[in-house]
């Protein structure tokens, strides 16, 4: 499982075939790179490199060489790969409890794709009863499409950083700009308002575990 941000850790935690790093190959007690292992080869503290020698991420650890496998049932590195994804689960959990939008916006956003339906459909639910207290004119399956239009778009640009385009949202529509600027701009921007707290208040959590985890992983190297 890689910790390298709040929502990289939630999406490995309910990933399947998310793999842990192997500890003794870190810790130089094995060398073993054989592709028999399909695994590929780690520089700690500087760049994840690939086969290719392309850059995939960088990692904030004590410079070792070691290999990042999936490996058979029962191996050390398997169980640390299960022991690390509960931990976010256990607190994923939690936050499922006490704050079950924010639960619902980290599933829909970070979670695997396989892992979504439930809780897109449950944002879904939520905005459309805050429009129904908004007692709008506009057609309620309308609404309906751009609200889920909205929840995608929005979850997209928390992770990557992608803007919406809202001219998507008029195809869905199917009204021109000087309609969506006269009678739905307003409903986009107040189903948008519903959902901007979410992603903080659903990453803040995860966010404390992955640093402390960090700041452990490091400290024992």
């Amino acid at each position: 499982m890689r910790f390298v941000s709040a929502r990289q850790a939630w999406h490995d935690a309910f990933d399947g075939s998310a793999a842990a790093f192997d500890y003794e190959a870190m810790g130089n007690r094995s060398t073993i790179t054989s592709k028999a292992r399909r695994g590929r080869k780690l520089i700690i503290r500087g760049d994840v490199q690939g086969e290719a020698n392309q850059v995939i991420c960088c990692i904030d650890a004590p410079r070792v060489k070691g290999v990042e496998t999936n490996v058979g049932k029962g191996s050390g590195s398997r169980v640390m790969d299960s022991c690390e994804k509960g931990i976010i689960q256990s607190v994923v959990a939690k936050l499922r409890q006490s704050d079950p939008l924010a639960y619902c916006w980290g599933m829909a956003a970070y979670a695997p794709p396989a892992k979504r339906f439930k809780e897109r459909a449950a944002l879904l639910q939520y905005l459309m009863s805050e429009f129904d207290k908004w007692e709008e004119p506009h057609p309620r399956e309308k609404v309906g499409q751009l609200a889920l239009f909205c929840i995608t778009a929005s979850a997209l640009r928390d992770v990557n950083g992608r803007p919406i385009d809202l001219g998507h949202a008029r195809t869905i529509l199917g009204c021109d700009k000087k309609r969506w600027d006269g009678e739905w701009v307003k409903i986009w921007k107040r189903l948008q308002r519903r959902l901007d707290p979410l992603p903080a208040r659903a990453l803040g959590p995860v966010s404390h575990v992955v640093q402390e985890y960090r700041g452990r992983l490091n400290a024992a190297c």
